[in-house]
């Protein structure tokens, strides 16, 4: 924590004093927000295990804010929603039944200081989600950007960050550069605000703070984890297309063996058919090399005892190699106010041990704002997933929606 500190001290001190220099005439320090909260269904209709029908109601989403001190320099929040227990963002197990905001949680995903030296470079130092893939920021439709930040959001990242603008050219577009560099947020900031575990419930994923003995990538202790980020837009030579690609190396925690690697890369192009009509084609790919940076584990061997003949069971100590990868494929038409998406997304898990199925999601949704700032979807999704308890592949058919408001 010291030398998170030092190097947030640094990065943001200095521009504190260089922003108070040049305050803009007639500036007033005042703050900012964005809001972009939503009520999801996830209605079950059938499902291969009995404990994933019925329906699931939950809050996902965040409130964003912003304390703006000078034209250059603020401090920026984020609070975010949503459940805490195993599966319960994306529908859960309500078992035949209906469940209500079930560990239903809140907690600050971002807290970090903001200094803009120019119009070019943007600085931070804090606790933020570290640039890597998008899709779990700008994915149409229901689930698909739960789904997304399931899987490739890099949350309770503690340290700093950078984006400069690198190139401009109206026909070759703009392009950003980004990186950080970062260590698990352990502090009382990666604590839950409204959820804790009841006794004996397991299917909690959070409901404290971070911890070193629970492990996991960039769980270290050090600012040994990074990644670095390129982003391009506004094409001349493509009116409507953007793209995205990342690289993250995050180290191993105690329960880990070896330092895992991330690649994201990521394309979207909008045609504009008309005033009132345009399609958005989306795409993105991420994959994890020693996901979960290569965890220890233990199975059982059975054999036979040579002097006996009696089946016996032999624990061997091993480690869990994964290349896991995480695809997306979809588009979104929009016709006036109204708006309908289609989107496949896969999660294939290739390991060394405990063999995990590869996950296919189809989802096609359609909505509309009703009022400002308030938006309706409603939407169906086909799920191949796998099993906990008896392993393979499952089927589910499930009913969706979304009550959704965005606002300032």
């Amino acid at each position: 924590m010291r030398r998170f500190l030092l190097a947030a001290a640094a990065a943001i001190i200095p521009g504190m004093a260089l922003a108070q220099g040049h305050t803009a005439p007639g500036f007033t320090p005042h703050v900012s927000t964005e809001i972009d909260l939503g009520l999801y269904g996830v209605g079950t209709t059938s499902a291969t295990d009995r404990a994933r029908g019925g329906t699931s109601l939950f809050l996902y989403g965040e409130v964003a804010a912003g304390l703006h001190l000078t034209p250059n320099f603020s401090l920026q929040g984020v609070l975010a929603f949503e459940p805490i227990g195993e599966g319960d963002a994306l529908g859960g197990f309500p078992d035949g039944g209906t469940t209500g905001f079930r560990r239903q949680s809140a907690f600050i995903e971002a807290l970090y200081a903001e200094w803009k030296p120019d119009a070019d470079t943007t600085l931070q130092a804090g606790r933020f989600v570290a640039p890597f893939a998008r899709g779990h920021h700008d994915f149409p439709g229901i689930l698909t950007k739960i789904r997304a930040h399931e899987v490739s959001a890099i949350t309770d990242s503690l340290g700093v960050a950078a984006t400069h603008t690198a190139f401009v050219d109206p026909w070759w577009g703009e392009h950003d550069i980004s990186a950080a560099v970062f260590t698990l947020d352990r502090t009382f900031l990666s604590s839950t605000l409204m959820t804790r575990r009841s006794c004996c419930d397991e299917r909690y994923e959070r409901f404290n703070r971070n911890t070193r003995q629970q492990g996991g990538p960039a769980n270290t202790g050090q600012f040994d984890n990074a990644t670095i980020a390129l982003d391009g837009d506004r094409f001349g030579l493509l009116p409507g297309f953007s793209y995205h690609l990342a690289v993250l190396t995050r180290g191993a925690g105690d329960d880990g063996t070896a330092r895992e690697w991330g690649y994201a890369a990521a394309a979207r192009y909008q045609v504009d058919w008309s005033a009132e009509q345009s399609t958005l084609f989306f795409a993105e790919g991420v994959q994890f090399r020693n996901a979960a940076a290569r965890p220890r584990t233990e199975i059982t061997l059975l054999g036979i005892d040579p002097d006996t003949g009696d089946e016996i069971e032999t624990a061997l100590e091993t480690s869990i190699r994964e290349r896991r990868t995480f695809t997306t494929l979809g588009l979104r038409h929009r016709i006036g106010e109204w708006h309908g998406t289609v989107a496949w997304q896969r999660d294939q898990r290739k390991r060394s041990v405990e063999a995990l199925p590869t996950e296919n999601y189809v989802e096609a949704s359609v909505g509309r704002d009703i009022l400002p700032n308030v938006s309706l979807d409603v939407g169906y999704q086909y799920a191949r997933y796998a099993r906990e308890e008896t392993g393979g592949l499952g089927t589910a058919h499930a009913v969706l929606f979304r009550l959704g408001w965005r606002g300032f």
